[in-house]
């Protein structure tokens, strides 16, 4: 059947009206053009946030399901149940459609605890659809949730996803767990790295004392700047007591992240004194924290008998 919308309708001899149109209509009208998920203006919306305890909010904000919109205009609370003696699980907060009540809301969608966990599976047909605001990880004997242990899995298109524009949403299922993978991945290799490292300088400092029978020791050095939109980008390693030497290990931290040498930051010499460099530009309005952190060997002789 061949179905036309949407027309002024005209009364009828009769008194009632030839054109029309129910809540159904119109939502199955905009479910074609605006895609489900959530709204991405602001950032925060319907961002989950850990409390105190087992207990978190879902930030306000607007979704989207099937020509349905929710509006969250406060902190919505939400208390998890608590850790299990033995065994780990993940809860997944969610937001849905429920076509049997006419409503939208907000939820939790608890885990079964193993010891390998999986997120809950999320419901989606004619009665009920749900979409993933974020993962919760609940290790076994846990007495509270951090931000750690939230996963915000807004941005993944195969259970949830932002509301673009008209026609669909951006597909960032992709992107999402590319970024996942390289994120882990990256960070083994770091831990990976500085485990080489620092079982090398280890062995190398022992062979140093035992051969040449000296005291040796680390001397730390910190310099922390916060760089806002017109700072300079260079920072010069002028601690008090520092003297450059390209045996020291040289660690740059940018709002907490491990920076890598060539890719988010060089060093440069001039005339004894180095210089770190960011390869980023400064963003008004914003505030990047950088720290610096030195390690230098310092050997002292040793009185033999």
């Amino acid at each position: 059947m061949v179905k036309s919308y949407f027309f002024n309708a005209q009364k009828l001899p009769d008194g009632s009206y030839d054109r029309t149109y129910n809540a159904e209509s119109f939502s199955d009208w905009l479910k074609l053009i605006v895609g489900n998920g959530v709204f991405p203006n602001p950032s925060t919306n319907l961002q989950v946030e850990a409390r105190t305890g087992f207990n978190i909010v879902v930030d306000s904000g607007s979704g989207w399901i099937d020509g349905h919109k929710m509006d969250n205009t406060i902190y919505y609370p939400l208390t998890l149940d608590g850790s299990d003696v033995l065994l780990d699980r993940i809860d997944r907060i969610i937001f849905y459609l429920d076509n049997v009540n006419r409503t939208m809301g907000i939820g939790v969608l608890k885990g079964t605890p193993a010891d390998f966990p999986e997120p809950p599976a999320l419901t989606r047909d004619d009665e009920r659809m749900e979409y993933c605001l974020a993962e919760v990880a609940i290790g076994h004997q846990v007495t509270e949730i951090t931000q750690a242990d939230i996963t915000d899995t807004r941005a993944n298109t195969a259970i949830c996803g932002w509301v673009a524009g008209l026609i669909e949403q951006v597909d960032t299922e992709t992107l999402f767990i590319q970024w996942q993978t390289a994120y882990e991945n990256a960070f083994a290799e770091l831990e990976s790295w500085e485990e080489a490292e620092r079982a090398a300088f280890e062995e190398f400092i022992q062979h140093l004392t035992e051969d040449l029978k000296v005291d040796t020791y680390i001397q730390e050095y910190n310099k922390r700047v916060s760089l806002t939109s017109g700072d300079s980008v260079a920072i010069v390693l002028d601690m008090t007591g520092y003297t450059y030497s390209a045996e020291d290990v040289i660690d740059v931290f940018i709002n907490g992240l491990y920076g890598k040498v060539g890719e988010d930051y060089t060093i440069s010499v001039s005339g004894g004194a180095a210089t770190v460099t960011l390869a980023m530009t400064l963003i008004a309005g914003t505030t990047e924290e950088i720290e610096v952190r030195v390690l230098k060997s310092l050997i002292g002789y040793r009185e033999t008998t």
